[in-house]
C-alpha cells in the first residue's frame, strides 16, 4: 500500500487530507477509488486508511489501524558526508537511494575537485521532495537531514571519522562499537591533500575494493552495507 507523509486533520475515526499533490497522485497516477486503502503518516504515527469520500479539495479516509513508531531499525545512526558531484542528477540519485536505505543524515560538501561548489533553496527543496518520495516508497519513519556544508568541522566533532578513498586497506578498521561514526565518501578522482586537511588527523582510511566505483555508486553501496550491518 502507498504511504504518504503529510499534514492532515483528524476527525474522530476519519483522516482528512487536503494536500493537492496527494489528491492528484491518488486520482491520476494511482487511480485509486472509494474503499481503496493507503497509509498516511504524521510525525511518529502512521494510519492505515480506507477511502470513504473525496471531493475537489480533500480526500477522507476511515482509520483501520493506528501504528506507532516504537524503535529505529537499529540503535546506531548513519551519517554520511558526500563530496559535491559534477552533475545535479548525481546529487539527486544519491539522495534518493540513501533515503531509501534509511541514512539518518546526508551532508554534501565541496571538495577540492568538485565542479559544483554550492546550491540554492530551489535545489534543496528539490532534494527534499526526492527524499520524501523515497522514504514513502521504502516505508521508513523519518526524513533524513540533508544539508550543504562548506565548513565540515562542526559536523565532524565528537565523531569517529572513516574516509573512503583509493587505498590498499579493504576492511573496516577496528573501532569502539559505541562510537559515533561519520563516513566520508570520495569525490570524483578521489581526495587531494587539501581535502584531507579538512578531516583533522584522527581518521581511518578504507577502500571498497579493487573496482574503481563512481562516487554515487560508492555512496549507495556503502550505505546499504552499513545499514544491514547495524541491524
Amino acid at each position: 500500500m502507498q504511504l504518504f507523509i503529510t499534514d492532515f486533520k483528524q476527525n474522530w475515526d476519519k483522516i482528512i487530507i487536503s494536500n493537492p499533490e496527494i489528491l492528484e497522485q491518488t486520482r491520476k497516477v494511482l487511480r485509486m477509488k472509494i474503499w481503496d486503502k493507503f497509509f498516511a503518516q504524521k510525525e511518529n504515527t502512521r494510519y492505515q486508511l480506507e477511502i470513504s469520500n473525496w471531493d475537489k479539495f480533500s480526500i477522507t479516509g476511515k482509520i483501520l489501524e493506528t501504528i506507532l513508531q516504537t524503535k529505529d531499525v537499529s540503535n546506531k545512526n548513519i551519517w554520511i558526508v558526500v563530496a559535491m558531484p559534477n552533475k545535479w542528477s548525481k546529487a539527486e540519485l544519491i539522495v534518493q537511494k540513501l533515503s531509501e536505505i534509511w541514512v539518518d543524515e546526508i551532508y554534501f560538501r565541496p571538495s577540492e575537485r568538485s565542479v559544483l561548489k554550492d546550491w540554492n533553496n530551489k535545489k534543496w527543496e528539490r532534494l527534499q521532495k526526492i527524499s520524501q518520495e523515497a522514504v514513502e516508497q521504502s516505508r521508513w519513519w523519518k526524513l533524513p537531514k540533508i544539508e550543504f556544508v562548506k565548513n565540515i568541522f562542526p559536523v565532524l566533532q565528537n565523531k569517529k571519522i572513516i574516509v573512503f578513498d583509493m587505498v590498499d586497506q579493504k576492511v573496516i578498521p577496528s573501532y569502539d562499537s559505541q562510537a559515533n561514526i561519520i563516513w566520508i565518501v570520495w569525490p570524483e578522482w578521489w581526495f587531494t591533500q587539501k581535502d584531507y586537511e579538512n578531516f583533522w588527523k584522527n581518521f581511518d582510511l578504507i577502500s571498497l575494493g579493487d573496482t574503481v566505483l563512481r562516487m554515487e555508486t560508492a555512496s549507495i553501496v556503502w550505505a546499504w552495507s552499513l545499514r544491514n550491518s547495524l541491524r
